[in-house]
Protein backbone atom coordinates (compact mmCIF):
# COMPACT_ATOMS: atom_id res chain seq x y z
CA UNK A 1 0.00 0.00 0.00
CA UNK A 2 2.61 2.41 1.14
CA UNK A 3 4.58 1.93 -2.27
CA UNK A 4 1.49 2.34 -4.05
CA UNK A 5 0.68 6.19 -2.38
CA UNK A 6 4.49 6.73 -3.06
CA UNK A 7 3.82 6.06 -6.95
CA UNK A 8 0.77 8.27 -6.50
CA UNK A 9 2.61 11.35 -4.86
CA UNK A 10 5.85 11.14 -7.19
CA UNK A 11 2.95 11.38 -10.57
CA UNK A 12 1.28 14.49 -8.52
CA UNK A 13 4.10 15.77 -7.68
CA UNK A 14 5.48 15.90 -11.13
CA UNK A 15 2.47 17.07 -12.63
CA UNK A 16 2.53 20.98 -14.06
CA UNK A 17 0.00 23.30 -12.08
CA UNK A 18 0.69 21.43 -8.82
CA UNK A 19 2.73 24.64 -6.94
CA UNK A 20 6.29 24.50 -5.28
CA UNK A 21 4.81 26.34 -2.10
CA UNK A 22 1.57 23.90 -1.95
CA UNK A 23 4.02 20.97 -1.64
CA UNK A 24 6.23 22.49 0.48
CA UNK A 25 3.33 23.65 3.19
CA UNK A 26 0.47 20.75 2.44
CA UNK A 27 2.82 18.13 1.83
CA UNK A 28 6.32 17.19 3.43
CA UNK A 29 5.51 17.80 7.24
CA UNK A 30 2.72 14.29 6.62
CA UNK A 31 5.49 13.03 3.76
CA UNK A 32 8.57 12.95 6.20
CA UNK A 33 6.49 12.43 9.29
CA UNK A 34 4.66 9.04 7.95
CA UNK A 35 7.48 7.40 5.22
CA UNK A 36 10.88 8.56 6.32
CA UNK A 37 11.20 6.22 8.87
CA UNK A 38 13.53 3.35 9.85
CA UNK A 39 11.29 0.46 8.57
CA UNK A 40 11.01 1.26 5.08
CA UNK A 41 14.92 1.17 4.57
CA UNK A 42 14.35 -2.63 5.95
CA UNK A 43 11.77 -3.34 2.17
CA UNK A 44 14.18 -3.08 -0.68
CA UNK A 45 10.78 -1.94 -2.74
CA UNK A 46 9.40 0.33 -0.48
CA UNK A 47 13.26 2.21 -0.25
CA UNK A 48 13.36 2.43 -3.87
CA UNK A 49 10.07 4.09 -4.40
CA UNK A 50 10.79 6.22 -1.40
CA UNK A 51 14.54 7.53 -3.15
CA UNK A 52 12.02 7.95 -6.32
CA UNK A 53 9.25 9.97 -4.50
CA UNK A 54 11.62 12.32 -2.87
CA UNK A 55 14.08 12.95 -5.36
CA UNK A 56 11.09 13.93 -7.69
CA UNK A 57 9.80 16.30 -5.21
CA UNK A 58 13.33 17.77 -5.07
CA UNK A 59 12.62 18.59 -8.73
CA UNK A 60 9.76 20.90 -8.31
CA UNK A 61 10.73 22.36 -4.52
CA UNK A 62 14.74 22.22 -4.38
CA UNK A 63 17.44 21.58 -2.55
CA UNK A 64 15.17 21.70 0.50
CA UNK A 65 14.51 18.50 0.71
CA UNK A 66 18.81 17.82 1.63
CA UNK A 67 18.75 19.80 4.81
CA UNK A 68 14.76 17.97 6.06
CA UNK A 69 17.13 14.87 6.00
CA UNK A 70 20.74 15.50 6.30
CA UNK A 71 20.88 15.25 10.19
CA UNK A 72 19.89 11.33 9.46
CA UNK A 73 23.41 10.29 8.28
CA UNK A 74 24.42 10.19 11.79
CA UNK A 75 21.42 8.00 12.36
CA UNK A 76 22.30 4.95 14.14
CA UNK A 77 20.01 2.42 11.59
CA UNK A 78 23.12 1.70 8.59
CA UNK A 79 19.95 1.02 6.13
CA UNK A 80 18.77 4.19 6.87
CA UNK A 81 21.72 5.75 6.65
CA UNK A 82 22.17 4.44 3.03
CA UNK A 83 18.96 5.30 1.76
CA UNK A 84 19.56 8.82 2.74
CA UNK A 85 22.88 8.82 1.12
CA UNK A 86 21.41 7.48 -2.10
CA UNK A 87 18.27 10.25 -1.95
CA UNK A 88 21.02 13.44 -1.42
CA UNK A 89 23.47 12.22 -3.94
CA UNK A 90 20.76 11.58 -6.74
CA UNK A 91 19.10 15.23 -5.39
CA UNK A 92 22.60 17.06 -5.70
CA UNK A 93 23.18 15.41 -9.12
CA UNK A 94 20.19 16.70 -10.59
CA UNK A 95 19.70 19.86 -9.12
CA UNK A 96 23.84 21.23 -7.90
CA UNK A 97 24.64 22.47 -5.01
CA UNK A 98 24.36 26.31 -5.68
CA UNK A 99 21.29 26.48 -3.33
CA UNK A 100 23.31 25.19 -0.86
CA UNK A 101 23.86 27.48 2.23
CA UNK A 102 27.16 26.99 4.43
CA UNK A 103 25.11 25.71 7.14
CA UNK A 104 23.62 22.98 4.86
CA UNK A 105 27.36 22.45 3.62
CA UNK A 106 28.55 22.17 7.26
CA UNK A 107 26.02 19.64 7.94
CA UNK A 108 26.71 17.90 4.18
CA UNK A 109 30.08 17.35 4.83
CA UNK A 110 29.88 15.95 8.53
CA UNK A 111 27.02 13.71 8.36
CA UNK A 112 29.13 11.90 4.42
CA UNK A 113 31.92 11.63 6.51
CA UNK A 114 30.31 9.94 9.51
CA UNK A 115 27.79 7.83 7.27
CA UNK A 116 31.70 6.51 5.27
CA UNK A 117 33.16 5.64 8.61
CA UNK A 118 30.67 4.13 10.18
CA UNK A 119 29.42 1.67 7.40
CA UNK A 120 29.47 -1.70 8.04
CA UNK A 121 28.03 -3.54 5.10
CA UNK A 122 29.61 -5.05 2.40
CA UNK A 123 27.72 -2.85 -0.23
CA UNK A 124 30.24 0.33 -0.13
CA UNK A 125 28.85 2.03 -3.66
CA UNK A 126 26.05 3.72 -2.48
CA UNK A 127 28.28 5.70 0.34
CA UNK A 128 31.37 6.22 -2.00
CA UNK A 129 28.91 7.36 -4.82
CA UNK A 130 27.02 9.66 -2.41
CA UNK A 131 30.17 11.07 -0.95
CA UNK A 132 31.58 11.47 -4.70
CA UNK A 133 28.40 13.76 -5.72
CA UNK A 134 28.74 15.80 -2.55
CA UNK A 135 32.28 16.51 -2.88
CA UNK A 136 31.88 17.18 -6.80
CA UNK A 137 28.66 19.36 -6.69
CA UNK A 138 29.99 21.42 -4.08
CA UNK A 139 33.15 22.05 -5.80
CA UNK A 140 35.98 24.13 -4.16
CA UNK A 141 33.77 24.78 -1.41
CA UNK A 142 34.99 21.69 -0.11
CA UNK A 143 38.59 22.86 0.33
CA UNK A 144 38.36 24.03 4.20
CA UNK A 145 37.29 20.17 4.78
CA UNK A 146 39.72 18.54 2.46
CA UNK A 147 42.41 17.82 5.36
CA UNK A 148 39.59 16.32 7.56
CA UNK A 149 38.73 14.48 4.21
CA UNK A 150 42.04 13.12 3.83
CA UNK A 151 42.94 12.52 7.56
CA UNK A 152 39.81 10.33 7.59
CA UNK A 153 40.98 8.03 4.41
CA UNK A 154 44.68 8.05 5.93
CA UNK A 155 43.31 6.69 9.16
CA UNK A 156 41.17 4.17 7.27
CA UNK A 157 44.22 3.08 4.87
CA UNK A 158 45.48 1.97 8.20
CA UNK A 159 42.33 -0.69 8.82
CA UNK A 160 43.03 -4.32 9.44
CA UNK A 161 39.82 -4.87 7.22
CA UNK A 162 40.51 -4.89 3.39
CA UNK A 163 37.28 -3.79 2.39
CA UNK A 164 37.77 -0.70 4.74
CA UNK A 165 41.13 -0.10 2.87
CA UNK A 166 39.71 -0.43 -0.08
CA UNK A 167 36.77 1.74 0.39
CA UNK A 168 39.47 4.40 1.19
CA UNK A 169 41.47 4.04 -2.18
CA UNK A 170 38.45 3.93 -3.67
CA UNK A 171 37.38 7.28 -2.21
CA UNK A 172 40.45 8.73 -3.44
CA UNK A 173 39.74 8.17 -7.05
CA UNK A 174 36.49 9.55 -6.43
CA UNK A 175 37.15 13.22 -5.08
CA UNK A 176 41.07 13.47 -6.69
CA UNK A 177 40.04 16.22 -9.51
CA UNK A 178 38.18 18.23 -6.86
CA UNK A 179 41.11 18.13 -4.88
CA UNK A 180 43.03 19.30 -8.15
CA UNK A 181 40.46 21.86 -8.72
CA UNK A 182 41.32 23.60 -4.95
CA UNK A 183 44.47 23.89 -5.39
CA UNK A 184 45.51 21.22 -3.10
CA UNK A 185 48.89 19.45 -5.07
CA UNK A 186 50.19 19.50 -1.45
CA UNK A 187 47.56 17.09 -0.15
CA UNK A 188 47.61 15.07 -3.46
CA UNK A 189 51.15 14.30 -3.07
CA UNK A 190 51.18 13.49 0.21
CA UNK A 191 48.41 10.71 -0.33
CA UNK A 192 50.61 9.73 -3.64
CA UNK A 193 53.57 8.91 -1.41
CA UNK A 194 51.25 7.19 1.26
CA UNK A 195 49.52 5.09 -1.48
CA UNK A 196 52.87 4.56 -3.35
CA UNK A 197 54.05 2.70 0.20
CA UNK A 198 50.98 0.54 0.44
CA UNK A 199 51.51 -1.59 -3.55
CA UNK A 200 52.64 -3.98 -1.31
CA UNK A 201 49.03 -4.27 0.06
CA UNK A 202 48.55 -8.63 0.20
CA UNK A 203 44.64 -8.17 -0.68
CA UNK A 204 44.27 -8.15 -4.38
CA UNK A 205 41.19 -6.15 -4.74
CA UNK A 206 42.88 -3.58 -2.06
CA UNK A 207 45.62 -3.54 -4.22
CA UNK A 208 43.35 -3.32 -7.52
CA UNK A 209 42.00 0.05 -6.22
CA UNK A 210 45.06 1.39 -4.77
CA UNK A 211 46.17 1.05 -8.86
CA UNK A 212 43.23 2.15 -9.99
CA UNK A 213 43.32 5.69 -9.26
CA UNK A 214 43.38 8.98 -10.95
CA UNK A 215 45.75 10.63 -8.31
CA UNK A 216 48.20 9.86 -11.44
CA UNK A 217 46.38 11.32 -14.12
CA UNK A 218 45.23 14.40 -11.94
CA UNK A 219 48.18 15.62 -10.52
CA UNK A 220 50.40 15.31 -13.67
CA UNK A 221 53.92 13.02 -14.51
CA UNK A 222 55.70 16.36 -13.59
CA UNK A 223 54.51 17.12 -9.96
CA UNK A 224 54.00 13.44 -8.89
CA UNK A 225 55.44 12.05 -5.96
CA UNK A 226 56.84 9.53 -5.52
CA UNK A 227 58.42 10.80 -8.84
CA UNK A 228 57.60 8.96 -11.67
CA UNK A 229 60.76 7.11 -12.15
CA UNK A 230 60.81 5.25 -8.80
CA UNK A 231 57.00 4.43 -8.73
CA UNK A 232 57.44 2.61 -12.18
CA UNK A 233 60.00 -0.12 -11.18
CA UNK A 234 57.26 -0.60 -8.19
CA UNK A 235 54.74 -1.13 -10.97
CA UNK A 236 56.93 -4.24 -12.92
CA UNK A 237 56.46 -6.87 -10.53
CA UNK A 238 52.83 -6.22 -9.93
CA UNK A 239 52.32 -7.31 -13.39
CA UNK A 240 53.12 -10.72 -12.62
CA UNK A 241 50.24 -10.65 -10.17
CA UNK A 242 47.34 -13.18 -10.99
CA UNK A 243 44.36 -11.29 -10.15
CA UNK A 244 42.21 -9.97 -12.88
CA UNK A 245 41.29 -6.26 -10.88
CA UNK A 246 45.35 -5.86 -10.46
CA UNK A 247 46.14 -6.95 -13.55
CA UNK A 248 43.92 -4.68 -15.94
CA UNK A 249 44.72 -1.63 -13.36
CA UNK A 250 48.40 -2.11 -13.32
CA UNK A 251 48.42 -2.22 -16.62
CA UNK A 252 46.30 0.74 -17.16
CA UNK A 253 48.88 2.84 -14.72
CA UNK A 254 51.96 1.27 -17.05
CA UNK A 255 50.15 2.78 -20.18
CA UNK A 256 49.10 5.85 -18.78
CA UNK A 257 53.02 6.78 -17.69
CA UNK A 258 53.85 5.46 -21.01
CA UNK A 259 51.90 8.04 -22.77
CA UNK A 260 52.29 10.97 -21.06
CA UNK A 261 55.43 10.75 -18.53
CA UNK A 262 57.26 8.17 -21.03
CA UNK A 263 60.82 10.25 -20.75
CA UNK A 264 60.96 10.43 -17.12
CA UNK A 265 62.07 6.43 -17.20
CA UNK A 266 65.15 5.12 -19.01
CA UNK A 267 64.65 3.29 -22.16
CA UNK A 268 66.37 0.06 -20.67
CA UNK A 269 63.37 0.23 -18.12
CA UNK A 270 60.71 0.05 -20.50
CA UNK A 271 62.30 -3.06 -22.13
CA UNK A 272 61.93 -4.94 -19.06
CA UNK A 273 58.13 -3.69 -18.57
CA UNK A 274 57.62 -5.24 -21.93
CA UNK A 275 58.99 -8.74 -21.49
CA UNK A 276 57.18 -8.62 -18.83
CA UNK A 277 54.02 -7.22 -20.74
CA UNK A 278 53.82 -9.95 -23.39
CA UNK A 279 52.33 -12.78 -20.91
CA UNK A 280 49.38 -10.32 -20.60
CA UNK A 281 48.68 -11.15 -23.61
CA UNK A 282 47.50 -14.40 -23.02
CA UNK A 283 44.86 -13.30 -20.82
CA UNK A 284 41.93 -14.87 -20.71
CA UNK A 285 40.13 -11.30 -19.80
CA UNK A 286 39.18 -9.07 -22.50
CA UNK A 287 40.19 -5.86 -21.06
CA UNK A 288 43.81 -7.28 -19.94
CA UNK A 289 44.53 -8.10 -23.54
CA UNK A 290 43.01 -4.68 -24.92
CA UNK A 291 44.88 -2.33 -22.05
CA UNK A 292 47.76 -4.60 -22.99
CA UNK A 293 48.15 -3.66 -26.68
CA UNK A 294 47.52 0.12 -25.87
CA UNK A 295 50.22 0.36 -23.79
CA UNK A 296 52.69 -1.81 -26.12
CA UNK A 297 51.76 1.05 -27.97
CA UNK A 298 52.48 3.79 -25.57
CA UNK A 299 55.38 2.28 -25.58
CA UNK A 300 56.49 1.91 -28.66
CA UNK A 301 55.64 5.54 -29.56
CA UNK A 302 58.17 6.12 -26.40
CA UNK A 303 61.53 5.10 -27.37
CA UNK A 304 61.22 4.46 -30.94
CA UNK A 305 59.68 1.67 -32.76
CA UNK A 306 63.38 -0.17 -33.85
CA UNK A 307 64.60 -0.33 -30.35
CA UNK A 308 61.13 -1.77 -29.98
CA UNK A 309 61.25 -4.50 -32.59
CA UNK A 310 64.88 -5.18 -32.16
CA UNK A 311 64.00 -6.53 -28.84
CA UNK A 312 60.59 -7.60 -29.16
Amino acid sequence: MKKIVLKVVKQCVSTEGVEADYIRNDILPEFFRNFWVRRMALDRRNYKQLVETTVEIANKVGVDIVGRIVEDLKDESEPYRRMVMETIEKVVTNLGASDIDARLEELLIDGILYAFQEQTSDDANVMLNGFGAVVNSLGQRVKPYLPQICGTIKWRLNNKSAKVRQQAADLISRIAVVMKQCGEEQLMGHLGVVLYEYLGEEYPEVLGSILGLSIVNVIGMTKMTPPIKDLLPRLTPILKNRHEKVQENCIDLVGRIADRGAEFVPAREWMRICFELLEMLKAHKKGIRRATVNTFGYIAKAIGHRMFSQHC
